[in-house]
Parts: C-alpha cells; structure tokens; sequence
C-alpha cells in the first residue's frame, strides 16, 4: 500500500514555514550560481574563446561547470582551466554535493599548484577522497577536468563523464582517459590517469552533461551522442557562445513542449586566431 502524502512534513522537519524554506532555497540557488561563471559574459584567455551555461530542472541543480585562471589564482602560468561535473540525482542534494565538489576540486588544484606543479593521478585521486567521505552509498559525481595551455597543450582528467569533444579539422576526437566517478569507491579498482591531446587553431572542445544527450521527444527517443556531434561539427566556424546556443536550443526543439527531466549544461572552447593575448579576462 502506497504511503500517502503528507504536504507538511517537510515544514515540520524543518521547523520553518514554507516562505521561509523558499528563501532558504532562493540562497542556495543564488549562492550555486556564484560558483559558476556569469553566462551573460563571453569570456576570453589568450586566443581561446570560452563560453558555458547550466540550465537547472529546479531552483538548484546538480550540474557545475567553470573555467579557472590557474596563473591568477594558483600561479600556474600560461594556462587556465575547465571543468564540467554532474552529481548523481537532482535537487537540493545533489547541489550540496556539487559545492562539496567545487571545494574540494580548488583545494587539490592548489596542493598540485604547490607540490607538482602540473596535473598528476593525485589530483583527482584527492578529490575522491573527499567525495567518498560526503557522499551516501548511491550518490557520486562524474566530472572532466583539463588545464588548457596558451600554446595549445590540453592536460585533463575524465573520472566518469561523458567524454568532451574536439573538433579538430578532419575528426573529432574524444577526451576519454582519466578513471571512474567519484565518491563511488575509497580507493578506486583502477588508477586515475592523465590524458594530455593538443589544440590547434580552429580547433574546439565541446563538453556536456547528460542533460544534453539523454533529452527524449515525444515518441521517448533520446537526443543521443550522434546528433550532438553532427551539430556541433556543423557550428564549428562560429564563436564559442553561438555553438553553445545552437546545441542548446536543438536540444529544446528536439524535446518539443515536454517537461526537461535533467540539468543542462554545455561548455565550449574555441581556439580562435581572432583573439589576441590581452584580452584575458577569467576572474
């Protein structure tokens, strides 16, 4: 037999009302969205041209993205770096588990900062720790993680997550070395490992969530990996912001009047010899 409802436990277990649990909530939006970059502002570093957005299904979501200036805030010169995450579920613990992240993800980059100086297996392997501790038994995230150089080196790490593209000339080619996600295991059954591919000119990373891909239509069919890949190579020659919106409302025509299910979250880096140096300005 099916529990029935009960639309004021929630205010009883919180000993608050619901106006005040909804600015509880409107905080902890406001506060997620401070740990992402502004979506109304195209960013640049170097000759990379950079753009995201999140849509959230709710007034919190678990999705998180960004894009970090390594030399200003860690001194890691000549670079900069992103990052795309999805947290297992939706909502409230889910975020709760993305800002974990986010602290978790800034504390490791500066013991490498100090200690390697360069990505190594350790980064990610210190941020699992920390997932596994904050984390219940069927929650984890999947994240990319990937230091961009000026001269066009990319260093990343994939614990799980849907493998970014880049749209090179002739192919496209997947971001897929790293390991599994994290917070799943203490020690992982296999190492984390540091991938490392190269960017040239007119070159451009996509990275999404599955938000993005697992978008079904009307007849339950999912938007799929195949199609992302199509439009994107068929928006390559635009800037970073307009193949960011042109998956993005793809996706949204694709979906037609249906509810969105998931986060959505789509990231682009173009390497554009329309940039000039001087033109940095990730905070």
């Amino acid at each position: 037999m099916t529990e029935a409802r009960d639309p004021d436990k929630l205010t009883r277990i919180a000993r608050m009302d619901l106006r005040e649990i909804e600015e509880e909530f409107v905080s902890l939006a406001d506060m997620q969205r401070r740990i992402m970059p502004d979506p109304g502002r195209v960013t640049a570093y170097a000759d990379y041209d950079i753009f995201g957005m999140t849509l959230p299904t709710a007034v919190v979501g678990g999705d998180f993205y960004d894009f970090i200036n390594l030399e200003g805030r860690f001194g890691l010169k000549d670079r900069f770096g992103v990052v795309i995450a999805d947290a297992a579920g939706h909502g409230l613990v889910a975020a709760m588990l993305i800002r974990d992240f986010n602290t978790a993800l800034y504390t490791a980059i500066a013991f490498e900062a100090v200690y390697a100086r360069d990505t190594t297996n350790l980064l990610f392997s210190k941020i699992n720790r920390r997932m596994f501790r904050s984390s219940r038994t069927d929650q984890f995230i999947s994240a990319f993680y990937g230091e961009v150089h000026k001269d066009g080196t990319v260093r990343y790490i994939n614990a799980g997550h849907f493998s970014p593209l880049i749209l090179k000339r002739d192919r496209i080619e997947t971001l897929d070395v790293g390991g599994l996600v994290l917070g799943a295991f203490w020690t992982p059954p296999i190492e984390y490992r540091v991938g490392e591919t190269r960017m040239e000119m007119g070159d451009v990373l996509v990275g999404y969530t599955d938000g993005i891909i697992e978008t079904r239509n009307g007849e339950g069919r999912e938007y799929g990996v195949e199609a992302l890949r199509r439009l994107a190579w068929a928006n390559r020659d635009r800037s970073a912001k307009q193949i960011c919106d042109a998956i993005v409302a793809d996706v949204a025509a694709f979906g037609g009047a249906g509810r969105q299910t998931d986060d959505r979250t789509i990231i682009s880096i173009k390497k554009d010899p329309t940039k000039g140096v001087g033109e940095d300005n990730l905070d």
